[in-house]
């Protein structure tokens, strides 16, 4: 007699995952359906990727922006890019003067804008609000320059305390000199100039900081009635973002130097979902917002111990305010090109980048349950998933396609939805 035995995963991938058209923007919005479908009346979907600086990622991530915005009405798209730095970016796609690519490119002196593909998303928002009874607004969510420089966030607040609290701007003022030498492109370089420091000049900037927070929250109820609450609320947030910044150079640090804290690690995923759950608190009724950042932040899941990442991502965080009003999709790759980043103390970004081939698919990695759809971009339902592997406890994905390595992660937990292009390129800005 014979035996029915269930489908594995990759076979349930095979079978069930919606295929997409190529990606590029002249694909038809109907095939997106699904993604409506996925998301329902959630407030907050998060867009992944496994490596920044992907073409096709960039590509496939504007025509989900594109439709959830026209068809699903979003109302915001946030960016894992500097907090105080997306409000000069949010002012360009209301059609404000300016220049995108200067404001949004990568530059040489390690500087991290935002891919090529990225920057004609904002192209396209911009001319999307020309003619938009409801403008889309756009936010930045992170940290200064990746974490590698204070003055983008600490300048406003000196700024706002000249008018607010003269006394006060010695505190933002002192921890820009303190913070200055360990300015780079990103907090890779904070990280490297610190273990040439002794504890002093750290512990001093840290000082400072909380004695610039506590002066801050203490006076609350003053500076909102001089300022107003919104100007307040931008002031707090960039002073978080600063003293978030510091403690994450300090974990940073650490790591290097071989002592890494998982928690404090996570310095800089509290700050993305502070300035997210913030965001949508302070925004009106019916706020839907659209993220585009790492599928490493987004993620739904607290990292496995071991994990070489902070220990609370973004995405749980969130997920673990909104529940089913948050969605994540990740984006992945079946092969292809992808970017390696080597840690380098002289290079102005702290680390330096490399096109190398992507790695091929790791056993027990979620690019695996693709390996039966090799002709065309891929989404899966990871609910459905889900299910199917736990109804007849078939072994699940454990890891995801890092840059060119693998990240250890509960994957059918940590994502609502996959997709999968076959194969990628890389975006103009780093070339091939």
């Amino acid at each position: 007699m014979r035996t029915s035995h269930p489908l594995t995963l990759v076979e349930w991938t095979t079978r069930n995952s919606i295929r997409l058209a190529a990606p590029g923007l002249d694909a038809p919005d109907d095939e997106l359906a699904v993604l409506s479908r996925l998301v329902g009346d959630a407030r907050v979907v998060a867009l992944g990727e496994n490596s920044h600086q992907v073409r096709e990622f960039g590509l496939l991530r504007e025509r989900m922006l594109r439709f959830l915005v026209s068809e699903c009405g979003f109302t915001v798209y946030a960016v894992e890019f500097g907090a105080a730095s997306g409000r000069t970016v949010d002012a360009w796609v209301q059609g404000g003067d300016g220049d995108l690519d200067a404001l949004f490119m990568p530059r040489a002196d390690g500087y991290p804008g935002q891919s090529a593909e990225g920057r004609d998303a904002l192209r396209w928002l911009r001319s999307h609000n020309a003619t938009a009874p409801h403008p889309v607004r756009f936010a930045g969510l992170d940290v200064p320059a990746a974490g590698g420089s204070l003055e983008p966030a600490l300048e406003p607040v000196a700024a706002y305390l000249a008018e607010v609290d003269p006394g006060a701007v010695r505190y933002a003022r002192t921890a820009l000199d303190l913070a200055e030498p360990l300015a780079g492109g990103s907090g890779l370089v904070s990280a490297h100039t610190r273990l040439t420091l002794g504890p002093g000049p750290q512990d001093r900037l840290s000082a400072t900081l909380g004695r610039l927070l506590n002066r801050v929250t203490a006076m609350r109820e003053i500076y909102v009635q001089r300022s107003g609450r919104q100007a307040y609320e931008r002031a707090l947030s960039d002073v978080w973002a600063a003293w978030r910044t510091d403690q994450m150079q300090r974990a940073m640090s650490e790591l290097l130097s071989g002592a890494p804290d998982a928690a404090d690690l996570a310095a800089r995923d509290r700050y993305l979902a502070d300035s997210l759950l913030e965001l949508l608190d302070r925004s009106g009724p019916g706020t839907r917002i659209v993220v585009a950042a790492h599928n490493a932040h987004i993620q739904r899941t607290a990292s496995p111990e071991g994990s070489p990442l902070p220990c609370i991502p973004m995405g749980h965080a969130v997920a673990q305010e909104l529940g089913t009003d948050y969605v994540s999709v990740a984006l992945t790759s079946g092969g292809g090109r992808t970017v390696r980043n080597m840690p380098d103390p002289a290079h102005p970004a702290g680390m330096c980048q490399s096109a190398v081939d992507a790695p091929e698919a790791a056993p027990d990695s979620v690019e695996a349950l693709f390996s039966g759809v090799p002709e065309a971009p891929a989404l899966v339902d990871v609910s459905a998933l889900r299910a199917h592997a736990r109804l007849h406890g078939l072994p699940e994905p454990a890891c995801i396609r890092m840059d060119d390595g693998f990240l250890p992660v509960p994957a059918l937990d940590a994502y609502d939805a996959v997709v999968s292009v076959p194969r990628t390129t890389l975006t103009a800005d780093v070339g091939d």
